[in-house]
């Protein structure tokens, strides 16, 4: 087997049970798990210097002290925070962080960093969107330092991840490809904002498998191999399926597969490792279904 599960319980403890980001989401995306034997390794916590690369000194010290000493909160209508919050998201980033690691050492293929919160909102000073540290961000810094020379960024979530794209909207090394729904929140993502390393393929409400299929089976591979990186990061948002109660996309299950699938045939196809990190998808049984669907097309794929 040459993939694995990156996971800690640590990662249940940043919890608000009516808030939709909770833990039940992350139980429910990992029950099907064990019918696969796929490795469940623990994660550590994210490098300082890695993190500073990445968030404001200032930023990463204000959620310290905002979990540490004010919880519980709110960093904005829509991010909340405990006493736990820091710790979980210092391990969340870090989970990506010791993925990639173990992806450019050549001991594995594939990787998923099944952890929570979220990053793909978090911009390089604020919360926002029930996210604190961008991991993904995390994780292609870290790729950088290690020596890839150029790094992919797929975001299939429904909401665009506005602060992946800006984090590295001036870095060349960085290519961000992201299908969303648009207009939606955050805002972000009109074609306006496409530049060489940017790729906005913003999608209707309403919007399902064939615009996908074309977007993933077409754009996507014809991105990918052109921009000819060593190494894919996947912010993988399952919110894009037609039960998500947070969107108006309209993805089956059998959508969510071709999505994946055609993430893994390029990886393959280019020889290179990929890495996907858990974002948003807030129906639990449809991320019990897309967990599964997940963890078989990265089983057959190892």
């Amino acid at each position: 087997m040459r993939t694995a599960v990156i996971y800690d319980d640590i990662f249940l403890k940043h919890d608000l049970p009516t808030h939709p980001e909770n833990a039940l989401r992350l139980k429910y995306f990992l029950k099907s798990l064990p019918e696969f034997n796929i490795p469940v390794l623990k994660p550590k916590n994210v490098s300082y210097d890695i993190l500073r690369a990445v968030h404001f000194e200032n930023y990463i010290e204000d959620v310290r002290i905002s979990c540490r000493e004010n919880a519980p909160g709110f960093f904005d209508p829509d991010t909340y925070y405990g006493e736990y919050t820091f710790d979980v998201a210092l391990m969340a980033a870090g989970a990506v962080e010791m993925g990639v690691e173990l992806l450019l050492s050549g001991k594995l293929r594939s990787v998923f960093c099944a952890v929570r919160p979220p990053g793909h909102h978090a911009e390089k000073g604020r919360a926002m969107g029930f996210c604190i540290f961008n991991n993904v961000a995390v994780g292609a810094v870290k790729a950088l330092s290690l020596g890839a020379q150029r790094v992919f960024i797929v975001d299939f979530d429904a909401h665009h991840g506005n602060g992946t794209q800006h984090i590295f909207e001036n870095t060349p090394e960085v290519f961000y490809f992201s299908t969303h729904q648009y207009p939606f929140y955050p805002g972000t993502g009109s074609t306006k904002e496409n530049r060489s390393n940017v790729l906005n393929v913003p999608m209707k409400e309403g919007t399902g498998d064939a615009e996908f299929q074309k977007a993933y089976g077409e754009t996507y591979r014809k991105a990918v191999k052109s921009f000819s990186p060593d190494i894919i990061l996947v912010s993988a948002g399952y919110d894009l399926h037609r039960d998500d109660p947070l969107a108006g996309l309209e993805v089956t299950d059998s959508g969510i597969e071709y999505i994946i699938t055609q993430i893994l045939e390029s990886a393959e196809e280019l020889k290179i490792p990929v890495l996907f990190s858990l974002e948003g998808g807030y129906n639990l049984y449809a991320l019990e279904r897309c967990g599964r669907i997940t963890f078989r097309k990265l089983a057959e794929f190892s």
